[in-house]
């Protein structure tokens, strides 16, 4: 008995126990966390046990913050889906609505109208881009907001108007940011893919997600998945 006792026992076993928690839900994380935290407190605790535990825990740690965002961004993405789903098919319409001006005015020949249409093409790209790439974690912000909402909004009232003025701050700051990564070449997808309404993978809001170095058994962990948002 004593034999398969310790042919049972494992050197690792407590970064073993953690690969069951890991990817499990944040209730679970939680809770290994909170086991190991106790474990650690334990004064006569071995070092290798103690240092293994300690890599465990940061593994834990960082996983549940990436499962959290993961959640927080489920729950607003789904709270805003239609409207960003209504808001991609008027930037898409508007785009080629643009882009069919453009080929009109070129046959023209006339430089200043040429110019005109091109920077209204540029401006629907960036549009069609902000939707897309508008961070799930955030409360979305839309291009083209109802004017009968911002009339219900007391201007008087401090905060309101400042709610304003931040969400306004937030539009315009995005947008430059979409355009820099169109300008620099850097957007994570094509334009015409969207507007082809093909599948696009977008990779952008993972840039939040917690990255620390582990000093820990390799975990593997999920490919991004394909942002099917608006199919």
């Amino acid at each position: 008995m004593a034999g398969k006792a310790a042919k049972g026992r494992r050197p690792n076993g407590a970064s073993i126990e953690v690969a069951g928690a890991l990817g499990g839900g944040a209730a679970k994380l939680k809770k290994k966390i909170r086991d190991i935290e106790r474990l650690l407190k334990k004064e006569k605790l071995p070092a290798d046990v103690r240092t293994n535990n300690e890599r465990a825990l940061k593994a834990l740690q960082v996983d549940l913050k990436n499962t959290q965002f993961n959640l927080k961004a489920k729950e607003i993405s789904k709270k805003y889906h239609m409207v960003r789903f209504f808001e991609k098919k008027k930037a898409i319409r508007k785009l080629k609505q643009a882009t069919k001006h453009l080929e009109e005015i070129s046959k023209t020949e006339v430089k200043k109208d040429i110019k005109k249409a091109r920077k209204q093409v540029k401006h629907s790209e960036i549009d069609v881009a902000y939707v897309v790439l508008f961070p799930k974690t955030e409360k979305y912000i839309s291009l083209y907001p109802n004017p009968k909402e911002n009339d219900q909004v007391d201007a008087s009232n401090p905060k309101a108007k400042k709610g304003m003025q931040m969400t306004e701050q937030r539009r315009r700051e995005f947008r430059k940011e979409v355009e820099q990564l169109i300008e620099s070449d850097r957007l994570p997808f094509a334009i015409s893919d969207v507007v082809q309404g093909k599948a696009v993978k977008v990779d952008f809001d993972n840039q939040h997600m917690a990255s620390e170095e582990i000093d820990a058994p390799e975990v593997r962990t999920e490919e991004p998945e394909e942002d099917d948002f608006f199919e």
